[in-house]
C-alpha cells in the first residue's frame, strides 16, 4: 500500500512543479503521508523496528544511527531511544529557522517539524524530526519530494521494543555509563547526531552538494 501510494506522490509532486508553488506540492506530501494507517514493519535495529521503503538502499547501521541511499543522494537517520524511554519532548527549531519551508507535524500526541533552507539556487537542505527520531539531507529541487516522501514514512513507522531497550539502558547504568537526559529541558537528538555526521562529512562532502551525483 505504501509503495503504491508513494509512486502516487511522487507523479502529483512532479506534474505539478512548475505549475504551482513548490511548497504547496510538499503540504499535500507531508499530509497525506501522516494521514495513512500502516504498520509494516521490515528492517530491526537497535532497540526498534521500521519500515524501509523499495528503492530506499541501507548503507549503514550503527545501532542509532542509520545511513540511506536514495537515488543519488544520501539520508541521515538517527533514534533516540533515550528520549522515548524518558518521554522526553524533543526541543526543536521553529519556522524562523527555515528559509525555504517549514511544517509542523503532530499524530497520536507525536510532534515534529519539516524543516528545509536553501542553500544555492539547487540545493537544499532538509531537516525532518518526529517520532523521537531525526533525518537529514540534501537535496535538488526535482528529487526534494522523494526524499522527503521516503524519509517521513521512515520515521513515522519507528516502532520502539521497550523490552530491548529497558535492557539496553540498564546494561549501560551498571557498568558505570552516565546517561544523560533532561526532564525539565529535554536534549534534542541534534548534539550526538551531528557528531555522527562530523565522522563521516569528509567522505560525503562532495557527493552531498553536488546537485546531482551519478556515483
Amino acid at each position: 500500500m505504501y509503495k503504491k501510494r508513494l509512486l502516487f506522490l511522487i507523479l502529483v509532486f512532479l506534474f505539478f512543479t512548475g505549475c504551482t508553488k513548490i511548497t504547496d506540492n510538499l503540504d499535500e506530501i507531508v499530509n497525506d503521508i501522516m494521514s495513512e494507517d500502516s504498520t509494516i514493519l521490515n528492517t530491526v535495529s537497535t532497540g526498534y523496528e521500521l519500515y524501509v521503503p523499495a528503492g530506499v538502499k541501507q548503507e549503514v547501521d550503527s545501532e542509532y544511527n542509520q545511513k540511506f541511499r536514495i537515488k543519488n543522494r544520501y539520508v541521515y537517520l538517527y533514534v533516540d531511544t533515550i528520549s522515548y524511554f524518558y518521554k522526553n519532548t524533543l526541543n526543536y527549531k521553529k519556522v524562523d529557522s527555515y528559509s525555504y519551508y517549514y511544517k509542523e507535524i503532530s499524530l497520536n500526541n507525536k510532534t515534529g517539524y519539516v524543516g528545509i533552507n536553501k542553500v544555492s539556487d539547487d540545493l537544499y537542505f532538509c531537516e525532518i524530526v518526529y517520532n523521537y527520531s531525526k533525518t537529514e539531507f540534501y537535496s535538488d529541487l526535482d528529487d526534494l519530494g522523494v526524499l522527503v516522501s521516503n524519509a517521513l514514512i521512515m520515521q513515522k513507522s519507528i516502532k520502539y521494543n521497550d523490552s530491548l531497550i529497558t535492557t539496553a539502558l540498564s546494561g549501560e547504568t551498571e557498568t558505570g555509563r552516565d546517561i544523560k537526559y533532561e526532564l525539565d529541558k529535554p536534549k534534542d537528538a541534534e548534539s550526538t547526531f551531528d557528531a555522527y555526521l562530523k565522522e563521516v562529512e569528509d567522505e560525503e562532502e562532495e557527493e552531498t552538494e553536488l546537485p546531482n551525483d551519478n556515483q
